[in-house]
């Protein structure tokens, strides 16, 4: 009898982890596929420990007396997606006040009183913004503004009784200037009409009587404007010149002396900016640097400047004495990507901070006595950290002349602190993942889900910043607008190039993956290099800039337009058309995987399900996976899961050849 119990018992515990097994490889109610096969199990919980990497993304932090609120975004243990949590010491327990089945975006703590914050959230990945307010001392969440249009842009007044953002609201089109009162119900006033999608409120003057405004025109043309709070007057702070211009991060001095701003005029990279209001004389600090001042903040005193530059793909803080220009300290940390500077007083301060070996991490930083705190850091107890990759920045040099650069990560291990790459018996395969923006730029950060393909199925990634990355000027910069686009096959062959001359490198086994424009870059390569390739992976890619100009949302449109030409032209449509993966599509025949949100507002699903219908007509082997509670990449970690093992599985078949 207990022999037979013990049996029963048995199967039992079988059966259990079977069903257990099957569960992680299920398809997520919301998700639709076509083309996607069946997984194995045991992939799944293989997997799973790289997947529930719960990141901590540092969002604000107040000082009052002696007591610390900080405010961070992180994935709940069980949870789906990023809720806010708040904590008040080091490496204390996070405690979570949000709630829901969509994330949290920005958030803010009021200047003036630490139980009140305000934050962002929209439904399945739509962008329509809402605005809500939470309050620490009761629990309770309000949802401020209309629930159905997008709001953006945020922003505390210095007195905390009042906000702004922006809201296309009255056309679809133009993001028009609002400001509201919390305590008021039905307060929100229009205070300005403008014209454009592009607007970000910078800084609200410490008296509350003025708002700086940068109207954003294309990443290479931008003005700031100065906004009375009370008329809804707006003044141009900076010209309009007949050469484009950016400005970015405009700072009001806590005394209404100056403002302060990056900006390219006259220089090939950003450069810090000081506008004295009274004499209207520029200064300029760290005059000698020939990188872009990527982020800057002044204390609350106006005598200390917290300066990020962005060196090779870097992030180096520096602190400056205001007055003088002098280096008052220079913080060194591992080469990694600084987020989110906030002062909490006139020397202390917070800041994110990720790397190639962590995703996540919250520092305090305390000018007077030098002293450096972990606040917080994410979890990596699910995988080995001693085989996380640390890249290894290679340049390159194009046909045409043209300098680019790759971050490669290779599989290896860490011993007694260095990183050793490991000799292959055979050559690794590749993939290249192209990054998005196209204005964007990779940089050596935690690489997340992707860590398993280098740890485990030994996979070299290569992401390059080919021409039209940030981060290398503005000549750099403006290298693949328009017309100049097509030029960019040339970093696509130098690429493969590299690889080729690289014996540990098998030439015979490349992929390309990529999202947003990085899923343009794939498809494009398939295009131009299809027998070279085994398969690419699409990620709410541009397939036909035509259609994507056309479909995509009004506000963004026109912004679109600026970067990648006006379809309304004749000349320029013939020229997007040529260009266009779609047009070219007989020219692929390598499998793709197609990933789509349904709710995208950038890149509408349409570009998928276009490209997808090319293929299938013409017999090319095409997985589908449309998220119908996504938008512009995934954020719930069911379907984030689902995604990333369809793509394990795809790049297993049809890279690595294992069924």
């Amino acid at each position: 009898m207990n022999r037979h119990y013990a049996m029963l018992r048995l199967v039992g515990l079988f059966l259990l982890m079977y069903i257990s097994l099957r569960a992680e490889s299920a398809i997520p109610p919301q998700v639709e596929t076509r083309g996607i096969p069946v997984f194995p199990a045991e992939l799944a919980a293989k997997i799973k420990p790289y997947l529930n990497i719960r990141t901590v993304q540092f969002q604000d932090w107040q000082l009052s007396g002696t007591n610390i609120t900080v405010l961070v975004a992180l994935r709940p243990e069980k949870g789906q997606v990023n809720q806010l949590h708040v904590f008040n010491k080091p490496r204390g327990k996070p405690r979570q006040i949000t709630f829901g089945k969509n994330p949290v975006r920005k958030a803010i703590i009021n200047p003036l009183n630490d139980r009140s914050i305000i934050f962002l959230r929209d439904e399945g990945g739509s962008e329509r913004y809402q605005i809500f307010h939470y309050d620490l001392a009761t629990g309770k969440t309000i949802r401020i503004t209309d629930g159905k249009n997008r709001h953006t842009g945020v922003h505390w007044s210095s007195k905390g009784d009042q906000i702004a953002y922006f809201s296309p609201k009255r056309n679809g089109r133009d993001n028009d200037l609002y400001i509201s009162r919390l305590n008021q119900t039905g307060s929100e006033k229009l205070l300005l009409k403008l014209n454009g999608g592009g607007w970000k409120i910078e800084d609200w003057s410490s008296d509350g009587r003025m708002l700086l405004i940068m109207e954003y025109i294309s990443i290479n043309e931008s003005r700031i404007h100065i906004v009375d709070t009370q008329s809804g007057e707006m003044s141009p702070l900076t010209p309009k010149l007949k050469v484009p211009v950016s400005y970015q991060n405009a700072r009001f001095d806590p005394n209404l002396r100056a403002v302060y701003f990056t900006s390219d005029d006259g220089f090939d990279f950003q450069r810090l900016t000081r506008l004295d209001l009274s004499s209207g004389e520029y200064r300029y600090y760290l005059a000698q640097s020939k990188w872009d001042v990527e982020s800057f903040e002044l204390s609350p005193d106006g005598e200390s400047l917290a300066v990020v530059i962005n060196e090779r793909a870097v992030s180096k803080l520096r602190f400056l004495n205001v007055n003088s220009g002098a280096e008052i300290l220079e913080s060194r940390s591992p080469s990694g990507v600084i987020s989110t500077l906030k002062w909490g007083a006139k020397n202390k301060i917070m800041y994110g901070f990720s790397s190639a070996l962590s995703p996540g991490q919250v520092v305090y930083h305390d000018l007077g006595s030098d002293e450096k705190l972990y606040w917080m850091k994410t979890d990596l107890s699910g995988i080995k950290p001693d085989h996380l990759s640390i890249p290894v920045r290679e340049e390159m040099r194009s046909a045409d002349g043209s300098k680019l650069d790759a971050w490669i990560y290779r599989p290896g291990q860490i011993v007694n602190g260095r990183f050793l790459a490991t000799t292959p018996i055979r050559p690794f395969p590749v993939v290249i993942l192209f990054h998005g923006g196209p204005e964007s730029q990779f940089r050596p950060r935690f690489m997340g889900k992707y860590n398993y393909l280098i740890s485990e199925e030994k996979i070299v990634m290569i992401c390059p910043n080919v021409r039209g990355s940030r981060g290398y000027g503005k000549k750099y910069l403006k290298a693949d607008n328009g017309r100049e686009r097509e030029k960019v096959l040339f970093d696509i062959e130098r690429i493969y190039n590299a690889i080729a001359a690289d014996s540990s490198l098998d030439q015979g086994r490349i992929a390309v993956m990529g999202g947003s424009y990085g899923g343009f870059m794939s498809l494009h390569s398939m295009v131009k290099l299809n027998n070279f390739l085994k398969c690419g992976v699409d990620v709410v890619g541009i397939s036909n800039f035509v259609t994507f100009l056309e479909n995509t949302s009004d506000y963004r449109r026109d912004l679109r337009r600026a970067e990648y030409g006006d379809e309304r032209i004749p000349e320029m449509r013939k020229f997007l058309e040529e260009l266009s993966p779609l047009t070219h599509v007989d020219k692929i025949t390598r499998p793709l995987l197609i990933v789509q949100g349904a709710n995208d507002p950038r890149v509408p699903a349409s570009e998928s399900e276009q490209i997808e219908k090319a293929l299938r007509k013409r017999k090319i082997e095409t997985w589908y996976l449309l998220a119908k509670d996504e938008g512009h990449g995934f954020r719930k970690q069911a379907n984030r899961e689902f995604q990333f093992l369809t793509t394990v599985q795809f790049l297993r078949k049809h890279l690595l050849n294992k069924e």
